[in-house]
């Protein structure tokens, strides 16, 4: 009995995956961020929230729209004599970024976006053009992204690996 019902439940949700993913939908959720190359020198890791608009053209293909708010816990670090150890202060990462994702099928996605980031340690902001290509899964009302974000200025670039969890609270399908 207990394999009857969870062929019939995969089923069920497989039949409910196949509707399409047409029309917009948006959500938030929870990103956790590991720094790597030499933004791993200064700070940790970061914690911080997302929100996201997605709007599906069809089945296949969706454009993208994301912003929210990323904070770095930053390291102490040793500078040695005559200077010592200095706590890095936390930096903040506000991402505007636009781009698309691929559904090869109803729960997997590929997809790519750019746009704007602006820092906010220190006091003061600066920005720098963002890019962010990710992998992830789409369920019913939850997605789940893994990607690389980059932020380049004159030649450098700060890094990190990205996870984020979204709940899609909101919107419909045609």
């Amino acid at each position: 009995m207990k394999k009857v019902f969870l062929i019939a439940t995969f089923m069920i949700a497989g039949i409910m995956g196949l509707k399409a993913q047409e029309g917009f939908k948006f959500g938030g959720g929870i990103r956790l961020a590991l720094p790597v190359g030499t933004f791993a020198d200064s700070y940790s890791f970061g914690i911080g929230g997302e929100l996201q608009g997605e709007y599906g053209f069809s089945e296949k293909f969706s454009g993208i729209i994301t912003s929210g708010y990323t904070s770095f816990f930053g390291k102490t670090v040793d500078f040695g004599a005559p200077i010592g150890k200095i706590k890095i202060p936390a930096e903040g990462l506000i991402p505007i970024i636009v781009g698309a994702r691929v559904y090869p099928s109803t729960q997997f996605f590929v997809g790519a976006q750019v746009g704007y980031g602006i820092l906010t340690g220190n006091g003061s902001s600066s920005g720098a053009f963002e890019y962010r290509p990710q992998v992830g899964y789409n369920g019913s009302n939850v997605q789940v992204a893994l990607s690389y974000d980059g932020l380049s200025k004159n030649g450098s670039t700060l890094g990190h690996i990205g996870l984020t969890g979204i709940y899609k609270f909101g919107g419909g399908s045609k």
